[in-house]
């Protein structure tokens, strides 16, 4: 069972976005931080300040290349995809695909609860996290739904240890139940693994 190209392009095109944003976001602080020193007018610090400046102007450029190159790479990615739906199947398809996937590990991720250990001398407090949670929720951040007229793949990614594994195989049936309440028109079989994913297929009634 492999992927298509909505799920293996999700995470990349989300993470470029994503790189996108910070890049503008510094892009933008380092213009502001120039036009301050440009107000600074002091006669003692000037050939700092002109040095400081041609540093953040070169900071700024690389900002506004990253920032255009990650929104350009993505927005190829995306118009492909749109393409396709277009001429195979329908772009509302693409929209319902990702809200889906954001719902999906919206609803797979564990909460990591945390404990206070009080140490001996009554004095320092550790905060202790579940290490088993942690690996869990990085490896469900993979999880895509991808929604087709004919059809609705969900892949998850298998978690690498045996405790994060029991976690997801008592899950199985409550995914089931989640993944179908949201495609009613569908009819999912019970999951499948491959490798080191696990599958549910929907078929349309």
């Amino acid at each position: 069972m492999r992927k298509s190209f909505f799920q293996k392009s999700y995470n990349i095109v989300r993470n470029l976005l994503f790189l996108g944003t910070i890049s503008f976001t510094f892009s933008l602080i380092i213009y502001l931080v120039t036009k301050l020193i440009d107000n600074i007018n002091i006669p003692e610090l000037y050939n700092q300040i002109i040095i400081v400046q041609s540093k953040l102007t070169i900071c700024e450029h690389i900002t506004k290349n990253i920032t255009g190159l990650s929104i350009l790479i993505a927005s190829l990615f995306i118009m492909l995809e749109l393409a396709f739906r277009f001429t195979n199947d329908s772009i509302l398809n693409y929209f319902k695909s990702v809200y889906q996937t954001i719902r999906l590990r919206q609803f797979l991720k564990q909460d990591e609860n945390s404990k206070s250990v009080i140490s001996i001398d009554n004095q320092t407090t550790i905060t202790k996290y579940n290490p088993i949670l942690k690996k869990f929720n990085r490896t469900i951040s993979k999880s895509t739904v991808d929604v087709r007229k004919e059809a609705v793949k969900v892949c998850i990614k298998y978690p690498k240890t045996q405790q994060a594994q029991k976690l997801l195989r008592d899950m199985e049936t409550h995914i089931r139940e989640e993944i179908a309440s949201r495609n009613p028109n569908y009819y999912f079989s019970s999951s499948n693994r491959a490798g080191n994913k696990l599958w549910f297929i929907g078929t349309r009634r």
